[in-house]
Order: structure tokens, then C-alpha cells, then sequence
């Protein structure tokens, strides 16, 4: 029987590896991660399964400065994952300079019945010397009490121990919330289209990323040659006709190419054989109409 359970929300600007945390610890993909900042639109969670022990990540969108009804959607639901929470963790990127974003980030974090706060310092692997570490410690403290320092890398999975005992302390005792096995409360047709929409962020790099979403539009089981086959049927809905073009890419490369990147990934995710198909859509300024919220929250998706 779970001894210690709870909720622990992972809050910071953009890009700090957040989701590349949540995706560590849980021991699966389960959220989108690219080198593009904002790649999470809503909050995600990841449950961890311990031997008297069960973790709940929350995982929220950067924080950051912007406009428009999908940022504010975006803000909604950092603040939604900060409700009632156990655990906090403040992650920053050791390789980037504090900035407006990193103190918006640690402002929703201040307050009366604020949960206890772990100051996370990810990407250790990029600070060219250790020394530098206890000067970045040193100036974190004085902008907040935190409860704990973790320097840690999670890409690299190191210090991820230390950070899952730490945890555990601070969590109370209680069942476990979700059942032994399960890693995230998503249906599994939100994380296909997290896969795809990742796959097409990274092929587009810096062109694409903020006005993209995916529809799911079919998913059925076949059989070719006597074996099961898995026929998903996805719209990539992008705002301009040039972002539609960027999408496709010449003679429709870049589509065939980011499809057999997302298939590949998707078989090793879901362990069936898969036939992928893809369109692309555009739908002009997508992220301010009212369906934008629906674009991101994985209950709306159909």
C-alpha cells in the first residue's frame, strides 16, 4: 500500500526542460519536448510509481510575456496547476542568465498557502565549470526561501535520485491517486497528437511552432497481409497558406519526412504497426477565435 502521495507542479519560464523532466522521471514520453520554448500548451500529468511511494506531476506551460487568447489560456492553466499542490518545483536553465520570465515564474509561486518550493537548477550539463554553481545558489536564495536545491541534468537523467527522495519527504501520507502502472492521466489520443505536432515543430524549426495544432480525425484497426494495422488519419492546422507550404515543404518532403518521424515514434509508444496520414489545413488566426482553448485541452480533442 502507497505510504506518501501527492501533486508537485513544475513551474518556470520557457525552454527551462521541464516536460524533458516530467518525461525523465516518469520513464516515458508522455509530453512534447523540442528545442522550440512553449511547446507545452496546457498542464500535463505524469504519475510516478514508487515502492510506497506514488509522485503526480503537473507539468504547466512556460511562463512567459504575451498576447492573445491562446497565452491567456496558457496562463489560465499554469495557475490551474498550482491549486493545491503538495510540492512545487521552480526549474531554471543554469546555461541562461535570470530574466523577466524566470521572476514572472517565481511571483506565482509567492503567497499564503503556497506549497513548499524545490529550486531545480536543470542543465547542468552545459555549465562549463561546476565552480560556477555555488554563485547561481548563493543569488536563487536571495530572491526566494526555498525548501531544497537540486542541480540536476535532466536530459541526461543525472541527480534524478536525489531529486525523487526529496520528494517523497516532503509528500504526506495517503493512498495513491491513479492505479499501480498507469504514468499519465491522458487519453492516448491527446499524446499521438503531441507526438506529431513535436515531430512537426522540430522539422519546421524556428517557422512553424506557435500557430500549429493537430486534429486527430480517424483512427481505426485493419489488417494488411493477415496482420493488424493501425490506420490514423491526422490535420496539421496551421494560420497562413505559407505556413501550409512551409508544412508540405518542396514535392512534399518535409510532410513525408516529419510523418515517418512521428510513425516511427508512435509505433514504439502505442507497439502496433501503423499507417500515418496526414494533411495540412489552414485556418487563419486559429489561436484567437474561441475554439483556440479547445485546440490545446486534451478534453476537446476528437
Amino acid at each position: 500500500m502507497t505510504k506518501r502521495s501527492g501533486f508537485v507542479t513544475l513551474v518556470g519560464r520557457p525552454n527551462t526542460g521541464k516536460s524533458t523532466l516530467v518525461n525523465a522521471l516518469v520513464g516515458q514520453k508522455i509530453a512534447a519536448v523540442t528545442h522550440h520554448p512553449q511547446t507545452t500548451r496546457t498542464h500535463l500529468l505524469g504519475v510516478v510509481n514508487l515502492p510506497g511511494a506514488q509522485i503526480v506531476l503537473v507539468d504547466t506551460p512556460g511562463v512567459h510575456r504575451g498576447r492573445g487568447r491562446l497565452n491567456r489560456e496558457m496562463a489560465r492553466s499554469v495557475r490551474a496547476g498550482l491549486e493545491g499542490r503538495d510540492l512545487a518545483l521552480f526549474l531554471t536553465d543554469v546555461s541562461r542568465p535570470w530574466g523577466a520570465e524566470d521572476a514572472m515564474a517565481l511571483e506565482l509561486l509567492k503567497g499564503e498557502g503556497a506549497p513548499p518550493v524545490f529550486l531545480l537548477l536543470n542543465k547542468m550539463d552545459l555549465l562549463p565549470r561546476r565552480d560556477d554553481l555555488l554563485p547561481l545558489i548563493a543569488a536563487h536564495k536571495e530572491r526566494y526561501a526555498f525548501a531544497e536545491v537540486v542541480p540536476l541534468s535532466a536530459l541526461r537523467r543525472e541527480n534524478l535520485d536525489e531529486l525523487t527522495r526529496l520528494m517523497v519527504q516532503y509528500l504526506p501520507a495517503g493512498p495513491a491517486f491513479f492505479e499501480a502502472g498507469q504514468t499519465t492521466d491522458q487519453p492516448e489520443k491527446f499524446l499521438i497528437a503531441e507526438i506529431i505536432r513535436e515531430q512537426a515543430m522540430l522539422a519546421t524549426r524556428e517557422e512553424i511552432p506557435h500557430a500549429l495544432a493537430v486534429r486527430i480525425e480517424a483512427d481505426e484497426m485493419k489488417r494488411s497481409r493477415g496482420k493488424p494495422l493501425r490506420v490514423l488519419r491526422a490535420a496539421l492546422v496551421c494560420e497562413r497558406p505559407g505556413q501550409k507550404a512551409i508544412l508540405i515543404g518542396r514535392g512534399g518532403a518535409t510532410l513525408k519526412a516529419l510523418g515517418t518521424a512521428a510513425r516511427t515514434q508512435l509505433e514504439t509508444v502505442l507497439g502496433v504497426h501503423l499507417f500515418l496520414e496526414l494533411q495540412v489545413l489552414v485556418r487563419e488566426d486559429w489561436r484567437e477565435g474561441p475554439q483556440a482553448a479547445a485546440d490545446i485541452d486534451f478534453r476537446h480533442l476528437r
